[in-house]
């Protein structure tokens, strides 16, 4: 018995695993998805597929655009299915790449086309290459409006790098097999089919020391695509066999010594201390309690018998407490949602209640147990038989209803039915949750919606933004461009350094605006670090120049004070510029006319620490809170009057936390402010030394 529990307790820790693997799959075909969408709703796309103009293309898709959304091959197509253009790279690389012939084929016979405003297309497709990503929007106008103008394709390759990629994300060995036929011989004589592979995954423990589980991913149209194994150490199982074979010892020593038992039987001191330990064993046994410890005298079989059997219990206790911890951990985490949460047997009797449904009984759980909910809470609460449960254990369907209760509140009701391996339904589990102040605003929303809808929010926020801004912006630039080249005409040697200083801070721009994006890829743990040695001063009198032409207009002087022994760091050069324009031009956008902004740069131990002062207005002491918050600003007069999206500071925070550093700040209104930050000079350090 104790070892079929281990067993099913690493099959269903096995199964969570897995099912954090399908979560991150998953979550990379959403953002896709995502993508897609948002390339497919945009008016400049609506109008490129009548026009073709070819400054879209060169405003919007360059090669470095793709492999900054990380999107392989992007393919627009007409109302007739007809490729109007098409584009492939490598996102590693941002150089171009062939298309694959496999994915043309599937536009040219329609299976990737879209025909009207709410079809979509997602999911993988089979190459040569590998598999693919794929997500197929129509294409409609920025407010979703039609009629179709085609069909926009984004793909991109479930290569090595990717499973890579979410082995780093979930710290588990992933190996992918096209087909069946792949996998490996003792495990197709394990699963005879996989054509009828179950919806759970499929565990198989391979040797003492690893268990594997398979789960399969389909093609959009529904068939196997390919298999997806992954490896995890049988740290459970070996802990249970450890344990069964000390008990296994213990029973043999134990025989051992009652036969010993017999051939003494007139020693009464032995006699004794046979049932001393066997008291001890029927009070362990008894009261459950494996902390005891048997003391025996003498140095003799008994003596050496009890210490074994004091080490067996010292292990047995330890395996309790680890499954009690685990039992803890679950509990904790049903007990901190705020939704009342209850499970239920077939009989409607109370098994389990969380914390926010005893306080809302109030009782407590050992007086809940084995009442029914009607005993408790009569018909005029949500945890009432509101959803007729008689018929869920008959049906075996989930189910969820609206419930108002007397007090006027609102709650959405949803029962999941639980059962067993073999399908049997063994009992309920009833969430309850309060919606009263989403329900006045947002009647129609379901309970995903309401779990999703601030990330939601933010992403079409920052692909909108990034879209409106990033278009003039590369318009800017690639004139620039033309200009520079003086393709309209000679320019003079003061002209071209203008239209370079034109283009190098259009470039810069672009840079900062595609930050908008980087605040959730640091908040999503996706954003890298590309440390190297830079000449510090280099890189701060490059931050003057790009914003001087901004201090020269309000007649601010910028000054500059580098310790003397500072000379290079090791950092991520990019984004340390990025750190450093948000602070200057924050410092000179805040200042007064005719004010001076200085920055300083001095070593701290093995930190250099960067400060950037102003003699501007200042922030007021009950404002200060709202610093380095995204999307935020001290006050709402003050951001009409200073234009910004209020994501500057808490990125430069996000970012020094990136590189093991920290940030201050100083500030009196009126008088100015001291933005400063430090980060290691040789590069990140552990996140443990940081201060924050």
């Amino acid at each position: 018995m104790q070892h079929s529990k281990f067993l099913e307790l690493e099959h269903e820790d096995t199964l969570e695993n897995v099912e954090r693997i399908q979560n991150a799959i998953s979550t990379e075909q959403k953002y896709i998805d995502r993508t897609a969408h948002d390339w497919a709703c945009w008016d400049d796309t609506y109008k490129f597929i009548k026009d073709r103009n070819l400054e879209y293309i060169y405003k919007n898709i360059q090669d470095q655009t793709l492999a900054g959304i990380k999107i392989n091959v992007m393919i627009f197509v007409n109302e007739s299915g007809d490729v109007v253009y098409a584009k492939s790279i490598d996102v590693n690389t941002s150089k171009r790449t062939k298309l694959p012939e496999e994915l043309l084929s599937l536009v040219e016979d329609g299976t990737l086309l879209t025909r009207t405003e709410n079809e979509t297309i997602s999911g993988f497709v089979l190459l040569n290459e590998s598999p693919m990503f794929i997500a197929c929007h129509p294409i409609l106008t920025s407010n979703s409006k039609g009629p179709v103008r085609g069909t926009l394709i984004f793909g991109k390759y479930f290569d090595e790098a990717l499973l890579a990629s979410f082995e780093d994300a979930t710290c588990y060995s992933l190996t992918m097999y096209r087909t069946y036929e792949e996998l490996p011989a003792d495990v197709r004589s394990q699963i005879k089919n996989f054509s009828d592979f179950p919806d759970r995954p499929i565990i198989i423990p391979e040797n003492e020391e690893r268990i594997t589980g398979f789960f399969e991913l389909e093609d959009i149209s529904g068939k196997p695509a390919f298999i997806i194994k992954a490896d995890f150490p049988r740290t459970l199982y070996l802990n249970g066999e450890r344990i069964l074979n000390n008990m296994y010892f213990f029973l043999l020593l134990t025989g051992l010594m009652t036969g010993m038992g017999i051939k003494f039987a007139l020693d009464r001191l032995f006699v004794s201390r046979i049932i001393q330990i066997d008291d001890f064993v029927t009070r362990v046994r008894s009261d459950k309690d494996f902390s005891r410890k048997l003391h025996l005298k003498d140095n003799d079989e008994l003596f050496r018998l009890s210490k074994e059997i004091n080490e067996m219990l010292d292990e047995i206790n330890l395996a309790e407490q680890e499954l009690k911890a685990q039992e803890r951990e679950k509990k904790v985490l049903l007990d901190s949602l705020n939704e009342l949460v209850i499970f239920i047997n077939p009989q409607h009797k109370i098994i389990w209640a969380n914390k926010a449904a005893l306080e809302y009984m109030k009782t407590d759980l050992q007086k809940a147990v084995g009442m029914s909910l009607k005993d408790i809470s009569g018909t005029s609460s949500p945890l009432s038989d509101s959803l007729e449960l008689e018929q869920i254990f008959v049906e075996g369907k989930k189910k969820s209803v609206e419930f108002t209760s007397v007090d006027g509140r609102v709650w959405l009701v949803q029962a999941i039915p639980v059962t067993e391996d073999n399908g049997k339904i063994i009992g309920i589990l009833e969430t309850c949750r309060d919606i009263t102040e989403n329900k006045a605003t947002e009647t129609l929303l379901k309970e995903k919606q309401i779990a999703e809808a601030a990330n939601r929010t933010k992403s079409e926020f920052l692909a909108n933004m990034s879209h409106e801004l990033r278009t003039p912006l590369n318009s800017i630039i690639g004139f620039a461009d033309l200009l520079y080249e003086q393709v309209y005409g000679e320019l003079n040697e003061k002209q071209l350094k203008s239209v370079g200083n034109i283009y190098k801070s259009g470039k810069h721009l672009l840079n900062l605006i595609n930050s908008i994006l980087d605040l959730s890829k640091v908040e999503a743990g996706k954003m890298e670090l590309y440390y190297k040695q830079f000449e510090l001063a280099n890189k701060i009198n490059t931050i003057k120049s790009l914003v001087s032409p901004i201090a020269d207009k309000k007649n601010i002087q910028i000054e500059i004070d580098i310790d003397s022994g500072l000379s290079t760091i090791c950092a991520d050069e990019a984004r340390f510029a990025q750190v450093m324009y948000n602070l200057v031009d924050n410092a000179i956008k805040f200042s007064f006319e005719n004010g001076r902004v200085k920055i300083g740069a001095r070593r701290k131990g093995d930190m250099v620490e960067i400060t950037v002062s102003d003699t501007g207005i200042g922030v007021k002491p009950e404002d200060q809170n709202k610093l380095f918050k995204p999307f935020s600003q001290v006050d709402p007069f003050l951001s009409k009057k200073y234009e910004g999206t209020g994501l500057g500071l808490s990125l430069v925070k996000q970012i020094v936390k990136l590189h093991g550093g920290y940030v201050w700040f100083r500030s009196k209104p009126r008088e100015g402010s001291t933005f400063a930050f430090a980060i290691p000079i040789e590069g990140k350090r552990d996140s443990s030394e940081n201060t924050d």
